[in-house]
């Protein structure tokens, strides 16, 4: 007898018991159960027991073709994949592929099952069996290249994408990873031509800036090399994926709509996101967790709409329906985006004691206690700020924004030499993050205090740095360190063209103040302050403009756009 949530092996009696020799046995099968479903909304769990009680019938139907069961258990598998369980769902998946072993959408829904639980090997396995089935699968290509350069393979990806922009020419995904694979193997050349022409076809592709930078730099054009690196954003590159798309449609669930929204907004069809959170706020109440997060979705949603007081009171309703101690994610959210909301508007009370809420939502909570830090520094509560950063370092010790702001703290308190040493090792663990080197060289040439002070060391430095990135920043550096040896017309000079320089470009207020250093150089002085009061690393407000959406918080199986939660 079928169990009331189970589907156990079937064993035919009889006949299949002495089968003749031209009759292939059948394929043994796996038990399929359903999972606890208290965690669903109402209607969707009716929607899953209905699907696994059809799925039940059709098994159980004498004379059921092996197509017919594989469907059905395909089917139960995708529903029990959308509602992310994955357990539940891979032997439905695998008894599916048993049935009908020349389908690829289980071996292909097995492979992203596999990745979203960190079986890479698994996942790589079932790619491959996908194209020994579908050798032209255009996501498949794709999926299993990004995949091998994620593992550093760039040999078995590159074929991959070659094979793919068979297929898709113009496909921005396919430009990409061809791009990245030729990067991998210093091609410079070749990464500028795909990567450039991804950009040509969808300009919105704010992540493909980086790597390009990269390849620019190899080149040896540092101008165009930090242009791109200006623009980067960390958005993703679409894969085009019906197969993706057909499992994010199987359930009509908060979650469902939550992945759509995402995808809408990663489409920037942010009214297109908006009405799929909509959707899912109205099925999903506000007392869950997933509601909650449809909720805060919709006010980013309505922030890139432009439309700021709709994003506050959604983010105020969030943090409303949340529960009012302990720990909640979508709260803590909630709080980061109102806290970059409030910091950018200049608010700096208001984004503390948002920020400070976050933090305590969710202690672990890396952004915000970065972002918390950030805020008590530029707010003058320098002392205060350093707790918050240690925090972030505590829990992430690769937080390098965290291990900056730190250093940065140390050189607002005037403990000039504890600077020198933190931004020194700083520099040596984030060696692919020259601001840590550029701070020492500050430090390094214009600390007051005499025994920090090395100017040909910071010299040096500088020069290492301008061989690969030319910024005004860095020229400013440099005349310091020029000015401590006592080489004032050099400073002068180097000092009069980074400031003709921030004036052509309209920075009147970095002109400003190059234009005080100017005059000591020019009274044959040097600089005994690495950062003005007034600079961009020490003023009140954000450091960046803020971004799009709170890290981590755009579902389950798709990238985050950017930063405001």
């Amino acid at each position: 007898m079928i169990g009331r949530f189970s589907v156990c092996l079937l064993v035919v009696i009889g006949a299949a018991c002495h089968p003749s020799p031209s009759t292939p046995p059948a394929p043994a099968l796996l038990e399929v159960s359903l999972p606890d479903l208290s965690g669903m909304d109402a209607p969707v769990q009716k929607q899953v027991r209905e699907r696994f009680a059809a799925m039940q019938q059709t098994v159980a139907r004498p004379g059921a073709t092996d197509t017919e069961r594989g469907q059905a258990y395909g089917g139960i598998g995708m529903v029990l994949h959308a509602g992310e369980y994955f357990d539940a769902a891979e032997p439905a998946y695998l008894n599916a592929q048993r049935l009908m072993p020349r389908e690829p959408r289980w071996p292909y829904f097995l492979a992203h099952l596999h990745k979203s639980r960190g079986n890479i090997a698994g996942s790589i396995s079932a790619f491959k069996r996908v194209l020994e089935i579908a050798p032209d699968d255009l996501a498949t290509l794709i999926w299993l290249g990004r995949t091998y350069l994620d593992q550093g393979v760039a040999d078995e990806a590159e074929p991959l994408f070659a094979r793919a922009r068979q297929l898709a020419p113009r496909e921005p995904a396919v430009l990409a990873g061809l791009g990245q694979s030729a990067l991998a193997r210093r091609d410079y050349g070749d990464a500028v031509s795909a990567l450039e022409e991804a950009l040509s076809i969808d300009a919105s592709l704010a992540s493909i800036h980086s790597p390009l930078a990269m390849a620019y730099r190899g080149l040896g054009d540092t101008a165009k090399a930090e242009a791109h690196l200006k623009q980067w954003r960390n958005t993703d590159v679409l894969v085009p994926d019906p197969f993706r798309q057909e499992l994010d449609l199987s359930l009509d669930s908060g979650l469902s709509y939550e992945l759509r929204g995402v995808r809408a907004l990663e489409q920037r069809d942010f009214k297109a996101a908006a009405e799929y959170f909509q959707k899912g706020v109205d099925i999903t109440p506000g007392t869950t967790m997933l509601g909650r997060s449809l909720r805060h979705k919709m006010g980013t949603a309505r922030y890139l709409n432009g439309d700021i007081q709709g994003a506050v009171k959604w983010f105020e309703e969030t943090i409303r329906l949340a529960p009012e101690g302990g720990l909640d994610q979508t709260a803590a959210k909630a709080h980061y985006s109102l806290g970059v909301l409030m910091a950018s508007s200049g608010r700096s009370a208001d984004a503390i004691r948002h920020l400070s809420a976050a933090v305590r939502f969710s202690p672990s909570y890396v952004e915000a206690h970065i972002a918390l830090g950030d805020a008590l520094r530029r707010a003058g509560r320098v002392a205060a700020s350093m707790e918050p950063y240690q925090e972030a370092l505590r829990v992430s010790p690769t937080a390098a924004d965290a291990r900056f702001g730190y250093g940065m703290a140390l050189v607002r308190l005037g403990r000039y030499r504890e600077a020198r040493d933190w931004f020194a090792d700083a520099a040596s663990r984030h060696a692919d993050r020259p601001d840590f080197q550029h701070a020492l060289a500050r430090v390094l040439a214009a600390a007051p205090d005499d025994q920090v002070r090395d100017a040909p060391r910071a010299q040096t430095i500088v020069e290492g740095l301008l061989v690969s990135q030319q910024t005004l920043d860095l020229g400013e550096t440099l005349a310091m360190a020029l000015a401590e040896q006592g080489k004032f017309a050099d400073a002068v000079t180097i000092q009069r063209d980074v400031l003709e320089a921030a004036r052509q470009a309209g920075f009147a207020k970095d002109a400003a103040r190059m234009a005080v250093n100017l005059q000591r150089y020019e009274r044959r002085q040097p600089c005994r302050q690495p950062w003005a009061n007034d600079d961009v690393v020490h003023s009140p407000g954000p450091p960046v403009e803020p971004g799009l959406i709170a890290p981590g918080d755009s579902g389950s199986r798709v990238q985050p756009v950017q930063k405001v939660q």
